[in-house]
């Protein structure tokens, strides 16, 4: 078991520059030895941090130092990705949001941008638009629609999710981590084959007990080290595109023919299962998704089951019902429309209000490449596959444009 990423959520305002940059490049020296010195490799460190419209000083200008101060300072220290979240759920202009993230993401090649639009079971109608538009504008920004890989849209998320693009931090300075647990949990269903689900969930339940207790007490000894909160873990299962760290995979190695067919919303609500159980035993701390993800640029089992047309865009909403991240890193056509983007948020928007569970979506419009065309990024952490076919429909809302869908306001208040 790997550690995927340790994510650092701050609170930047009013910190002095080179102490923060001091501060943080401790911490993850310390967190980075105490885990690697347990056997437990660390693939990335990120920062976090609150949403940048709620500070009370946001303008479009004073964002541009920000996030320029914010991106050189986790260039010194050593961290990878940072995550700007906008709320646009509470905001007086959504597109002067809009206009920042995407200046955000053609300037800042190491930041990811989290457009909040739905939280506590509140829906913005212009949200959920502007935010469909910010992926229109950001698919021009290069010829493959690479950087839709950097631009989420998240829905009822709750702070402190370690995987980008959906994460947002709040309150006082603490890490959580994403792990990576599919390479063991394939071992264990090899093994067992042939064994029954039930001797391959008690098998998997002790593995997961045993190192989420372990990684916990790393966390709670390193909050100690250093002062900085333990949050917690996410143990989604999360693929990687190395050919073999596949979700998909593992669906299939436990008894689907190939994923898409049926059995497949069955043995994700499985898994879903297995990892809710163990968080539960292990009575770890935990935050995040805690499900199976289905992503699908990033997972070679995934990418290939749609080469062979096994599954629509229907099917993923479908499996979002009992997994763990709504649509994910899904290409589809370079003409489709803002408003076909609006109901996609909006359809993700409904099943995490009405089953109370985070969601999320991130398209990536492919700028000259049609239904069922393959696309063509060659970086190392993407998979080609083909583009998956929209309706073509539109869906426009009857709200006005400053309109607020309230999920379950009425029996909230009997």
């Amino acid at each position: 078991m790997n550690i995927r990423s340790i994510t650092l959520g701050i609170d930047w305002k009013d910190r002095n520059k080179s102490h923060l940059s001091e501060y943080i490049s401790r911490f993850m020296d310390v967190s980075r030895d105490r885990y690697n010195k347990k056997g437990y490799t660390v693939r990335t460190c990120r920062l976090s941090m609150p949403p940048i419209n709620e500070y009370s000083q946001f303008s479009y200008s004073s964002s541009r130092s920000i996030i320029d101060w914010i991106s050189n300072l986790c260039e010194q220290v050593g961290i990878r990705w940072f995550c700007v979240p906008f709320s646009l759920i509470d905001s007086d202009n959504p597109k002067e949001l809009t206009r920042v993230a995407s200046e955000i993401i053609s300037r800042n090649s190491n930041a990811f941008v989290n457009m909040i639009v739905a939280r506590h079971g509140i829906v913005s109608d212009s949200g959920v638009k502007e935010a469909a538009k910010l992926i229109r504008n950001v698919s021009k920004l290069s010829n493959n629609g690479f950087d839709n890989f950097r631009v989420g849209v998240s829905c009822n998320c709750e702070p402190h999710t370690p995987y980008f693009p959906f994460s947002y931090h709040e309150g006082n300075d603490g890490f959580s981590l994403a792990l990576e647990i599919v390479d063991e949990l394939l071992e264990i269903a090899d093994k067992n084959i042939g064994n029954g689900l039930e001797n391959v969930r008690v098998n998997m339940l002790e593995y997961l007990i045993e190192n989420f207790t372990d990684i916990d007490e790393i966390g709670k000894d390193i909050e100690s080290q250093t002062g900085i909160k333990f949050l917690g873990l996410d143990a989604s299962l999360a693929p990687f595109p190395n050919g073999d760290t596949s979700v998909a995979r593992l669906v299939e190695t436990l008894g689907v023919e190939d994923f898409g067919s049926n059995g497949s919303l069955f043995i994700t609500s499985y898994l879903t299962d297995i990892i809710k159980t163990a968080l539960a035993k292990s009575k770890v701390r935990h935050v995040g998704f805690n499900g199976v993800m289905y992503s699908l640029l990033e997972d070679d089992y995934l990418a290939l089951r749609n080469r062979q047309k096994n599954f629509t865009l229907d099917s993923l909403m479908l499996y979002s019902s009992v997994c763990g991240c709504g649509i994910d890193m899904v290409p589809v056509p370079g003409d489709v429309l803002v408003e076909e983007i609006s109901g996609m948020i909006f359809d993700i928007a409904a099943l995490s209000a009405t089953l109370n569970k985070p969601l999320g979506v991130r398209i990536l419009p492919i700028n000259g490449k049609s239904s069922n065309e393959l696309t063509n990024f060659n970086y190392d952490f993407l998979v080609d596959t083909r583009v998956v076919s929209v309706r073509n429909r539109v869906f426009s809302s009857a709200f006005k444009s400053s309109d607020h869908f309230f999920y379950l306001k009425d029996r909230q208040s009997d």
